[in-house]
């Protein structure tokens, strides 16, 4: 599993932003902390908000 980057997030509406973050944070628990799957899920919930700050939408 990739991260997802700021260029793909772009891309999405802000609908999609919203439900693609409330499913990485649904599957969070899953994972053991200092994992890699762990550690991509955090860095795509990390760029979608930045994303939506950079877009001006909130969440």
């Amino acid at each position: 599993m990739q991260p997802w980057t700021i260029d793909e997030l772009m891309h999405l509406t802000r609908d999609e932003l919203c439900w693609l973050a409330a499913d990485l944070e649904w599957t969070l628990p899953a994972f053991e902390a200092g994992t890699a799957a762990r550690h991509t899920i955090l860095a795509s919930l990390d760029s979608i908000r930045r994303t939506m700050t950079r877009r001006g939408l909130h969440h």
